[in-house]
């Protein structure tokens, strides 16, 4: 713990600071992200079109969320989008 910084103007003060706690808690795909890698674990090479007709939702919405995969990094694409896959990096 840093030591405490004493100050005396008209009054006497006396400043203590808490050493930094770590910010980042680790945190859970939404049910829907978590349908998306479970399908992605089993097709690398799926497509998007692929993902939401088998999880019966509309490729704009798959495609929000593999960006929120991305961003999160628990998701990476390797390779061109004709012959790429995705690598899971949960």
């Amino acid at each position: 713990m840093p030591a405490p910084k004493f100050d005396f103007t008209s009054f006497f003060t006396v400043t203590f600071q808490r050493p930094p706690t770590p910010q980042k808690t680790p945190q859970k795909p939404t049910e829907l992200e978590q349908k998306i890698i479970d399908v992605i674990k089993k097709n690398k090479s799926i497509t998007r079109e692929e993902i939401a007709k088998e999880l019966n939702i509309t490729p704009d919405t798959v495609k929000e969320y593999l960006e929120k995969l991305k961003k999160k990094g628990w998701l990476l694409r390797v390779g061109g989008r004709k012959q790429g896959s995705w690598e899971i990096t949960e």
